[in-house]
């Protein structure tokens, strides 16, 4: 998915789920946070490939927590985008939702031509399958995976093109926008709120700053990408991908100073939201454990 899907589709969630522009901004800001991961200043062509961060460092359930417990509206904003890139397939390498614990699991009972593998009693997780390489090698340069055989670790989805269902989802977006915009300023039905609202400037100061280097670290990024601009070093892409993370996370630190006390209300939740993840992890793995378990038996009375 385009970045600019994401943008608007965040707006138009926004719209619908809240009615006040602001907000639906905020969710638009939001769903661009997760491609944060791409290649960029991060790390190399070649390990950027090899470890497969695209789609996986960003595009989980624990960073969208984390994002939540920032902003509300940036966490549903990020949630939206992990939900639509997970209607892609291989081609564009769908989304690991449980990274980075599905990184642990390293084997799978099947080969990709689903031929078994012999299990080693050390593994007690495994995966269904490995990734299919015919499909995968069709995925672009900057996230085609390895040559090394790894789990299917990732979430895709039925859609065979995702650049049809981009343009789809972009141009649906826009007129389903426009058209809210349009009953709303008639007057028809108030989908939109458009009433003065004096957002207090501790909320607006730091969304801005940190939307101005989400901006920046998209706009220079692929400006790097794309090699549009050709410069003698890498310096200075790589002090602007510095500023705009720095700008980032200034904009969090502020925001907590000008907002303590919902600081404190997010620091007293940690215990309860802690346990909650403990749990969830546990839970999980005792299923996947018991899971393995029937699998075994099955095949040994099969056998």
């Amino acid at each position: 998915m385009n970045l600019s899907t994401h943008i608007v589709f965040g707006i138009l969630v926004g719209a619908l789920l809240f009615g006040r522009p602001e907000i639906a901004l905020m969710v638009g800001v939001g769903s661009a946070i997760n491609d944060l991961d791409r290649e960029y200043g991060f790390f190399s062509k070649e390990s950027f490939r090899r470890l497969q961060i695209h789609r996986a460092l960003f595009h989980n359930f624990l960073f969208i927590g984390i994002v939540y417990l920032i902003n509300p509206f940036f966490g549903f904003g990020a949630f939206f985008h992990s939900f639509l890139d997970s209607f892609t397939t291989t081609r564009d390498r769908g989304v690991e939702l449980l990274y980075s614990f599905s990184r642990i699991v390293t084997k799978a009972v099947y080969d990709s031509d689903g031929n078994k593998l012999p299990l080693d009693p050390k593994h007690k997780i495994y995966f269904l399958s490995n990734d299919l390489p015919g499909l995968t090698r069709r995925t672009t340069k900057d996230i085609k995976p390895g040559e090394t055989p790894v789990p299917n670790r990732r979430t895709y989805g039925p859609a065979r093109s995702g650049k049809y269902l981009d343009k789809c989802i972009f141009c649906g977006s826009i007129a389903i926008v426009l058209l809210l915009l349009l009953f709303s300023v008639l007057g028809l039905h108030h989908f939109i709120n458009f009433s003065t609202r004096n957002e207090p400037l501790s909320v607006t100061i730091p969304l801005l700053i940190g939307s101005v280097g989400v901006f920046l670290n998209f706009f220079v990024g692929e400006l790097d990408r794309k090699k549009l601009v050709k410069t003698k070093s890498d310096r200075p892409y790589k002090f602007s991908f510095i500023l705009s993370i720095g700008i980032m996370i200034f904009a969090i630190f502020l925001g907590g100073i000008l907002n303590s006390t919902g600081v404190f209300t997010t620091i007293g939740m940690m215990p309860y939201i802690a346990a909650g993840v403990v749990v969830f992890v546990l839970v999980a793995l005792g299923v996947l454990i018991f899971l393995r378990e029937v699998f075994q038996s099955t095949a040994r009375k099969s056998h």
